[in-house]
């Protein structure tokens, strides 16, 4: 009981220290982009409008598995909020389908989205994995999104290096997410054992004492998970929305991303690319 009392009080720590953080992540967000207006980034961006040149577009089918899972990713960050912090009587039972429901999209989109990256004709897994090239530009992209330097570095990538550990690491984050939330359901479904008993109860029951301690874990970290997806995206469209506004209107169908050579969207690839193919810097 008092492990529950203590998992108790430290939720309510991560609520007010989460709340706390985005509300200073929304304010450095706010300086950082008034910040290109005195360095000329905004004057060359939105009224020059000189953007990165691409070779190519991105592809159909990562777009629309990118909008389902930022649909479902938004809808599963108010329905857990809605959860945690009910903002309004009566809807609790219909947020908890809403989520089952959301998270299970989810889960079959991560699935579809790594087989095309690792086993589809056009698969990707390339674009984002960190090179040594990376490795020795990662010091100068951090310096050029902080206006230190007006250098941004370019490889032969498609992404850079921030980006890149960016995504690896909310694909960590996303396999961490849908186990511990589907260790979440205490429902017996299998063969009278539930997914609780199945991910966490046989192994950290044993080492806390009990499968609904066990669950308390889980809840935990997923509800700390959570709050680290809505401060990565939020940063995530920042940078996406201010960097490149033309891939950005692309990736959302609204205008056709000009090919470095040429107009509109260039042929989706239908094999693998050639080692070495450069991309255009985003």
């Amino acid at each position: 009981m008092s492990a529950i009392v203590s998992l108790t009080q430290l939720n309510i720590w991560l609520d007010v220290a989460f709340t706390s953080l985005y509300a200073v992540v929304l304010v450095a967000l706010v300086i950082h982009f008034l910040g290109s207006i005195p360095k000329g980034r905004f004057r060359k961006k939105f009224i020059l409008k000189k953007w990165p040149e691409h070779d190519h577009a991105p592809g159909t089918q990562p777009k629309l598995l990118h909008h389902t899972h930022m649909l479902m990713m938004i809808v599963l960050a108010i329905s857990g909020l809605y959860i945690r912090f009910p903002f309004f009587d009566g809807g609790r039972t219909a947020m908890r389908y809403i989520h089952y429901f959301a998270m299970i999209v989810v889960t079959i989109n991560l699935i579809w989205r790594l087989w095309y990256a690792f086993f589809s004709k056009q698969r990707d897994w390339r674009e984002f994995a960190i090179t040594k090239d990376d490795a020795k530009s990662a010091l100068g992209v951090i310096l050029y999104y902080s206006y230190i330097s007006n250098s941004k570095p370019h490889t032969s990538s498609k992404y850079n290096v921030m980006q890149k550990f960016s995504y690896q690491f909310f694909l960590v984050l996303m396999l961490m997410q849908v186990y511990t939330g589907f260790a979440l359901v205490f429902t017996p479904i299998f063969w009278g054992y539930s997914p609780r008993d199945i991910l966490v109860g046989w192994w950290l029951g044993v080492f806390v004492g009990s499968t609904d301690l066990a669950g308390w874990y889980a809840r935990t970290a997923h509800y700390v998970i959570n709050w680290l997806f809505i401060i990565m995206t939020t940063v995530h469209v920042y940078l996406s929305a201010t960097e490149d506004v033309p891939v950005t209107l692309d990736f959302f169908f609204v205008k056709d991303l000009e090919i470095k050579g040429g107009h509109g969207h260039a042929p989706e690839p239908h094999a693998v690319p050639a080692a070495g193919t450069t991309a255009g810097d985003q």
